[in-house]
């Protein structure tokens, strides 16, 4: 490690939630002109229906538990993933290197390098607060 740790985070089981919730609240919205010809609890069906064939059609659920082990490790000068799941060591992202934080709906943030690579940290709670605290992180080096 590059440094003591200034902040861990791990996959949030609230933030998968609030994704599932965003997702069936989208499909939902999408089939609410249809309620006259077919009724409300059909479409409410078809909305619950259509968000558990993405999670597990479309392997939602199996990204989830790829992830939900995983750790984020900010320290003083870089940002370390890693995950039980992978079979790679430790993934490791100079701070120098980031040059944008930026939360991506409720559940993710995704980090801009230097190199033009995006490294996404999926199912973080609260993006906002760990684009703050990676971004002063980052200042405090320069």
């Amino acid at each position: 490690m590059t440094g003591t740790p200034v902040h861990i985070w791990t996959a949030s089981p609230r933030a998968f939630a609030l994704r599932c919730l965003a997702l069936f609240a989208v499909t939902f919205a999408l089939l609410l002109p249809g309620v006259p010809f077919v009724g409300g609890p059909q479409a409410l069906l078809a909305a619950l229906c259509l968000s558990l064939i993405y999670m597990f059609v479309l392997d939602d659920f199996a990204e989830w538990r790829t992830h939900k082990n995983a750790t984020w490790t900010l320290t003083p000068n870089a940002l370390l993933y890693q995950n039980p799941m992978d079979d790679l060591d430790t993934h490791q992202v100079s701070l120098m290197d980031i040059t944008a934080v930026k939360p991506r709906f409720w559940w993710d943030v995704v980090l801009r390098l230097s190199d033009g690579q995006a490294v996404t940290m999926r199912y973080i709670e609260n993006p906002r607060q760990t684009r703050d605290l990676i971004q002063s992180t980052k200042d405090k080096m320069a």
